[in-house]
């Protein structure tokens, strides 16, 4: 009966924890995988391929911040430039990725507005060309004015979603920045701890050790002045 109870309640744990692991990684990411703060672990892919992308990325973010809080031999300021100089060149990518799609999106409605000119530009020409009543001259301008309006129309349209997504992408990256700063700082806090203990800890050991080493020679020191404080035994002849 008991070995049941064991094996329905394990089979509980397990319903739970996929049902955990399974919500996390439906969870959508706050930035691009390029951006996120991981340990490398290319050489396990042929192992995890049946893992989710996304909960692939959560245990690699762990195994960065796992990674970073294990050597208690390198000191807290140490651990802290480190995360510090990863998060800049994270953030650095992310700026240079930004600057780089707003000027390609700058220069793509550049040439749109290019050639739309020269196409209009081009349609008036032909139309000058023809000889046409006052009214088919209104109606033509007007025609032209309206597509004019439209285009523009159109290209302030894309401008606004453009600046509404590079928005969002810089809010979702800052969010990001801000857990992971939060979650180092926590993970910090403990390391901190735990090497001063660790500190501590060796301290006293070299001292133990030191204690042990000056008493094993004062007793050789004593040992020997035992041995020289007895008279020497001459060897007799023939012996």
């Amino acid at each position: 009966m008991k070995i049941w109870k064991s094996v329905v309640l394990s089979c509980v744990i397990l319903v739970a924890l996929s049902v955990v692991i399974v919500a996390r990684a439906e969870e959508p990411p706050l930035v691009d995988d390029k951006y996120s703060l991981k340990a490398d672990r290319e050489a396990m892919e042929a192992l995890r391929k049946d893992i989710p992308a996304e909960r692939q990325k959560l245990n690699d973010e762990k195994a960065f911040m796992d990674e970073m809080m294990t050597d208690l031999s390198k000191h807290p300021s140490l651990v802290r430039s480190r995360f510090s100089t990863l998060l800049n060149k994270k953030r650095s990518v992310f700026n240079k990725d930004m600057t780089k799609d707003r000027e390609v999106f700058s220069l793509t409605q550049r040439q749109d507005r290019e050639k739309f000119t020269k196409d209009q530009t081009a349609v008036r020409k032909d139309f000058s060309r023809k000889k046409t009543s006052s009214e088919e001259r209104q109606d033509f301008f007007g025609e032209l004015d309206s597509r004019r309006k439209d285009f523009y129309s159109v290209q302030k349209e894309k401008r606004d979603e453009f600046e509404a997504n590079m928005k969002d992408k810089r809010k979702n990256f800052d969010d990001y920045v801000r857990s992971k700063t939060d979650e180092f700082n926590q993970l910090h806090r403990d390391y901190t701890k735990r090497y001063e203990e660790n500190k501590k800890l060796l301290s006293n050991h070299k001292k133990q050790a030191e204690i042990k080493r000056k008493q094993t020679e004062k007793d050789l020191e004593n040992e020997y002045r035992d041995v020289n404080a007895k008279p020497a035994t001459p060897l007799e002849v023939g012996q």
